[in-house]
């Protein structure tokens, strides 16, 4: 399947902002994006599956600053706490994540230098992604990789 052009846009801007840059893990959360309107749990599950398929393909690398003991532990925090709700707002802002150089690689292929750069979709940078997300096991589809586990509490009180 390929990835709708939308998504292929939001990817490619957040890619482009971790290219030898750390941010707040909730960074991973802003953009345009159709499908998935900023502060609802379609915006944090298309995070957490970007999360997923950066770290699966050594794209990014994190540091919860020692908030959780490995990968594991990291991804299921990332499932549970709603970046948007008190018990997660804080830590989607304080973990860091950042390109590796595996993606600056792929971005220097791809891009010029930051300062001769547009806003463009560029077909062949997404492909190499779809590509490398398939090789990985994590081919890009409509179907989550990493389901959100939103709490009862947070979905009662949202009604």
């Amino acid at each position: 399947m390929r990835m709708p052009t939308d998504i292929a846009l939001w990817l490619q801007k957040t890619l482009l902002g971790l290219d030898r840059e750390d941010w707040g893990l909730g960074y991973m959360l802003d953009g345009d994006l159709a499908f998935a309107p900023p502060d609802t749990p379609e915006r944090w599950q298309a995070g957490a599956d970007m999360i997923y398929r950066g770290l699966v393909c050594g794209l990014i690398a994190v540091d919860d600053l020692g908030a959780t003991s490995d990968q594991a532990s990291f991804l299921h925090s990332i499932r549970t706490l709603d970046p948007c709700g008190i018990s997660g707002e804080g830590y989607w802002h304080a973990t860091l994540i950042w390109g590796t150089e595996r993606l600056n690689k792929l971005i220097d292929a791809h891009f010029p230098p930051g300062g001769e750069r547009d806003d463009k979709l560029n077909p062949a940078f997404i492909e190499a992604l779809e590509q490398m997300f398939a090789e990985k096991g994590v081919p890009w589809s409509d179907k989550t990789l990493l389901p959100i586990l939103p709490s009862r509490v947070g979905v009662a009180a949202a009604r």
